[in-house]
Protein backbone atom coordinates (compact mmCIF):
# COMPACT_ATOMS: atom_id res chain seq x y z
CA UNK A 1 0.00 0.00 0.00
CA UNK A 2 1.04 3.31 -1.29
CA UNK A 3 4.11 1.69 -2.47
CA UNK A 4 4.77 5.00 -4.93
CA UNK A 5 6.21 6.50 -2.09
CA UNK A 6 9.08 3.56 -1.30
CA UNK A 7 12.29 4.45 -2.44
CA UNK A 8 15.94 3.49 -0.86
CA UNK A 9 18.12 6.41 0.37
CA UNK A 10 20.91 7.12 1.44
CA UNK A 11 20.75 8.32 5.09
CA UNK A 12 20.94 11.77 5.27
CA UNK A 13 22.49 14.58 7.41
CA UNK A 14 21.11 15.58 10.79
CA UNK A 15 20.23 19.56 9.66
CA UNK A 16 17.17 17.65 7.44
CA UNK A 17 15.87 17.12 10.51
CA UNK A 18 12.23 18.57 11.14
CA UNK A 19 10.94 19.80 14.76
CA UNK A 20 7.28 20.25 15.78
CA UNK A 21 5.88 23.21 16.71
CA UNK A 22 6.61 22.63 20.75
CA UNK A 23 9.93 23.33 20.56
CA UNK A 24 10.24 23.28 24.32
CA UNK A 25 9.46 19.25 24.23
CA UNK A 26 12.23 16.91 23.24
CA UNK A 27 9.40 13.81 22.85
CA UNK A 28 7.75 15.91 20.25
CA UNK A 29 10.48 15.83 17.95
CA UNK A 30 9.64 14.49 14.79
CA UNK A 31 11.81 13.92 11.44
CA UNK A 32 9.97 13.60 8.20
CA UNK A 33 11.90 15.89 5.63
CA UNK A 34 13.91 12.91 4.93
CA UNK A 35 10.58 10.96 4.48
CA UNK A 36 9.34 13.09 2.05
CA UNK A 37 8.45 11.73 -1.69
CA UNK A 38 9.00 13.92 -4.96
CA UNK A 39 6.46 16.70 -5.86
CA UNK A 40 4.29 15.76 -7.95
CA UNK A 41 2.90 12.34 -5.97
CA UNK A 42 2.97 14.66 -3.07
CA UNK A 43 0.55 16.84 -4.69
CA UNK A 44 -1.46 13.93 -6.52
CA UNK A 45 -1.71 12.38 -2.99
CA UNK A 46 -2.70 15.51 -1.12
CA UNK A 47 -5.05 17.22 -3.72
CA UNK A 48 -7.27 13.37 -3.87
CA UNK A 49 -7.14 13.27 0.02
CA UNK A 50 -8.63 16.64 0.11
CA UNK A 51 -11.26 15.74 -2.57
CA UNK A 52 -12.54 12.59 -0.28
CA UNK A 53 -12.70 15.12 2.69
CA UNK A 54 -14.90 17.20 1.28
CA UNK A 55 -16.63 14.34 -0.28
CA UNK A 56 -17.06 13.02 3.16
CA UNK A 57 -18.43 16.26 4.85
CA UNK A 58 -20.91 16.75 2.03
CA UNK A 59 -22.08 13.45 2.56
CA UNK A 60 -22.97 14.45 6.06
CA UNK A 61 -24.39 17.63 4.93
CA UNK A 62 -26.62 15.85 3.11
CA UNK A 63 -28.19 13.77 6.23
CA UNK A 64 -27.69 16.39 8.72
CA UNK A 65 -31.20 16.87 10.99
CA UNK A 66 -30.95 20.68 10.74
CA UNK A 67 -30.14 23.80 8.77
CA UNK A 68 -27.61 24.78 11.46
CA UNK A 69 -25.88 21.85 10.88
CA UNK A 70 -26.24 22.27 7.87
CA UNK A 71 -24.61 25.48 7.80
CA UNK A 72 -21.55 24.54 9.70
CA UNK A 73 -21.04 21.58 7.84
CA UNK A 74 -21.30 22.77 4.49
CA UNK A 75 -18.68 25.70 5.44
CA UNK A 76 -16.02 22.75 6.44
CA UNK A 77 -16.91 21.13 2.88
CA UNK A 78 -16.05 24.05 1.19
CA UNK A 79 -13.05 24.71 2.65
CA UNK A 80 -11.93 21.35 2.19
CA UNK A 81 -12.66 21.80 -1.39
CA UNK A 82 -10.53 25.28 -1.26
CA UNK A 83 -7.36 23.17 -0.56
CA UNK A 84 -8.07 20.35 -3.06
CA UNK A 85 -8.35 23.22 -5.90
CA UNK A 86 -5.45 25.20 -4.06
CA UNK A 87 -3.44 21.73 -4.53
CA UNK A 88 -5.12 21.43 -8.30
CA UNK A 89 -3.90 24.47 -9.40
CA UNK A 90 -0.20 23.57 -8.26
CA UNK A 91 -0.73 20.49 -10.59
CA UNK A 92 -1.62 22.95 -13.42
CA UNK A 93 1.04 24.86 -12.66
CA UNK A 94 3.73 22.44 -13.59
CA UNK A 95 2.02 21.50 -16.41
CA UNK A 96 -0.05 17.84 -15.02
CA UNK A 97 -3.40 17.58 -15.42
CA UNK A 98 -5.00 17.14 -11.46
CA UNK A 99 -7.03 14.27 -12.44
CA UNK A 100 -3.93 12.14 -14.16
CA UNK A 101 -1.40 12.81 -10.86
CA UNK A 102 -4.47 12.23 -8.94
CA UNK A 103 -5.35 8.38 -10.73
CA UNK A 104 -2.29 6.09 -9.22
CA UNK A 105 -3.66 6.88 -5.53
CA UNK A 106 -7.52 6.53 -6.09
CA UNK A 107 -7.58 2.90 -5.65
CA UNK A 108 -5.58 2.79 -2.38
CA UNK A 109 -7.39 6.02 -0.61
CA UNK A 110 -10.72 4.58 -1.86
CA UNK A 111 -10.33 1.17 0.21
CA UNK A 112 -8.94 2.81 3.30
CA UNK A 113 -12.80 5.05 2.88
CA UNK A 114 -14.63 1.96 2.41
CA UNK A 115 -12.70 0.77 5.45
CA UNK A 116 -13.85 3.26 7.81
CA UNK A 117 -17.50 3.46 6.40
CA UNK A 118 -19.58 5.08 9.20
CA UNK A 119 -23.11 3.38 10.42
CA UNK A 120 -24.26 6.58 11.62
CA UNK A 121 -24.58 10.36 11.08
CA UNK A 122 -22.52 10.88 14.30
CA UNK A 123 -19.67 8.67 13.06
CA UNK A 124 -19.16 10.83 9.82
CA UNK A 125 -18.85 13.91 11.80
CA UNK A 126 -16.13 12.27 13.76
CA UNK A 127 -14.64 10.49 10.94
CA UNK A 128 -14.35 14.01 9.31
CA UNK A 129 -13.36 15.82 12.60
CA UNK A 130 -10.37 13.22 13.48
CA UNK A 131 -9.19 11.67 10.22
CA UNK A 132 -8.95 15.22 8.32
CA UNK A 133 -7.27 16.34 11.26
CA UNK A 134 -4.65 13.44 11.31
CA UNK A 135 -3.77 13.66 7.46
CA UNK A 136 -3.75 17.60 7.63
CA UNK A 137 -0.93 17.60 10.30
CA UNK A 138 0.80 14.80 8.43
CA UNK A 139 1.55 15.92 5.01
CA UNK A 140 1.88 19.61 6.24
CA UNK A 141 4.78 17.86 8.10
CA UNK A 142 5.80 15.92 5.06
CA UNK A 143 5.99 18.75 3.06
CA UNK A 144 8.65 20.06 4.70
CA UNK A 145 11.18 17.38 2.88
CA UNK A 146 9.41 18.45 -0.40
CA UNK A 147 13.04 19.96 -2.53
CA UNK A 148 11.67 22.96 -4.69
CA UNK A 149 10.35 25.58 -2.30
CA UNK A 150 6.85 24.77 -2.06
CA UNK A 151 6.77 22.67 1.17
CA UNK A 152 6.03 25.65 3.00
CA UNK A 153 3.20 26.48 1.31
CA UNK A 154 1.70 23.18 1.28
CA UNK A 155 1.71 23.28 4.99
CA UNK A 156 0.31 26.43 5.36
CA UNK A 157 -2.88 25.26 3.13
CA UNK A 158 -3.14 22.29 4.84
CA UNK A 159 -2.96 23.81 8.63
CA UNK A 160 -5.33 26.46 7.34
CA UNK A 161 -8.65 27.22 8.93
CA UNK A 162 -10.69 23.73 8.16
CA UNK A 163 -14.45 24.12 10.06
CA UNK A 164 -13.80 21.55 12.09
CA UNK A 165 -14.11 23.71 15.30
CA UNK A 166 -17.91 23.88 14.32
CA UNK A 167 -18.16 19.86 13.82
CA UNK A 168 -16.66 19.32 17.34
CA UNK A 169 -19.66 21.42 18.55
CA UNK A 170 -22.10 19.34 16.61
CA UNK A 171 -20.07 16.30 18.33
CA UNK A 172 -20.27 17.37 21.95
CA UNK A 173 -23.58 18.56 22.09
CA UNK A 174 -24.61 14.76 20.26
CA UNK A 175 -22.55 13.08 23.42
CA UNK A 176 -23.99 15.72 26.05
CA UNK A 177 -27.42 14.86 24.34
CA UNK A 178 -26.90 11.03 24.98
CA UNK A 179 -23.79 9.87 26.62
CA UNK A 180 -24.06 6.90 25.34
CA UNK A 181 -23.37 7.93 21.95
CA UNK A 182 -20.03 9.25 23.64
CA UNK A 183 -19.20 5.68 24.45
CA UNK A 184 -19.76 4.32 20.84
CA UNK A 185 -17.69 6.92 19.17
CA UNK A 186 -14.85 6.70 21.66
CA UNK A 187 -14.73 3.08 19.99
CA UNK A 188 -14.76 4.31 16.84
CA UNK A 189 -12.49 6.79 17.44
CA UNK A 190 -10.07 4.56 17.88
CA UNK A 191 -10.81 2.02 15.29
CA UNK A 192 -10.13 5.48 13.07
CA UNK A 193 -6.96 6.40 14.34
CA UNK A 194 -5.65 2.77 13.55
CA UNK A 195 -6.84 2.65 10.39
CA UNK A 196 -5.35 6.23 8.96
CA UNK A 197 -1.82 5.37 11.11
CA UNK A 198 -1.52 2.59 8.89
CA UNK A 199 -2.23 4.10 6.02
CA UNK A 200 0.41 7.02 7.00
CA UNK A 201 2.96 4.61 8.08
CA UNK A 202 2.66 2.77 4.49
CA UNK A 203 3.61 5.57 2.98
CA UNK A 204 7.19 6.27 5.03
CA UNK A 205 8.87 2.42 3.88
CA UNK A 206 12.03 3.84 2.74
CA UNK A 207 14.99 0.98 2.64
CA UNK A 208 15.37 -2.38 3.96
CA UNK A 209 16.85 -1.29 7.22
CA UNK A 210 13.71 -2.01 9.41
CA UNK A 211 15.10 -0.96 13.09
CA UNK A 212 16.49 2.13 11.17
CA UNK A 213 13.04 2.74 9.44
CA UNK A 214 11.60 2.24 12.87
CA UNK A 215 13.63 4.58 14.78
CA UNK A 216 12.64 7.90 12.61
CA UNK A 217 9.22 6.46 12.48
CA UNK A 218 8.45 6.30 16.09
CA UNK A 219 8.32 10.07 17.04
CA UNK A 220 6.41 10.74 14.27
CA UNK A 221 3.78 8.78 15.17
CA UNK A 222 4.25 9.53 18.91
CA UNK A 223 3.20 13.13 18.47
CA UNK A 224 0.24 12.25 15.91
CA UNK A 225 -1.45 9.95 18.32
CA UNK A 226 -0.70 12.46 21.02
CA UNK A 227 -2.46 15.08 18.82
CA UNK A 228 -5.48 12.76 18.13
CA UNK A 229 -5.61 12.08 21.89
CA UNK A 230 -6.15 16.00 22.49
CA UNK A 231 -9.23 15.98 19.63
CA UNK A 232 -10.75 12.98 21.83
CA UNK A 233 -10.42 14.16 25.39
CA UNK A 234 -11.66 17.74 24.02
CA UNK A 235 -14.77 16.15 22.88
CA UNK A 236 -15.29 14.19 26.14
CA UNK A 237 -14.21 10.61 24.87
CA UNK A 238 -11.69 7.96 25.90
CA UNK A 239 -9.11 7.66 23.13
Amino acid sequence: MFSWFRRRRTSPPASHRLRSRDEQNPAAKVDLAELAPGIIPYLGLVSYLQLEVYEATSRAVASAPDLAAKEILSNAAGLALDKHQEFAAEIRRRHREPAVVMEPYTHTIDRYVDRVEPANWNEQLLLVYLVGGLFDEFFAQLASGLTDGYGPKAADILRGESGRAGIATLLERAIRDNPKTGDRLALWGRRLVGDSLLVARSSLVLSDNTASDEKKIEPVFTELISTHIKRMDALGLTA
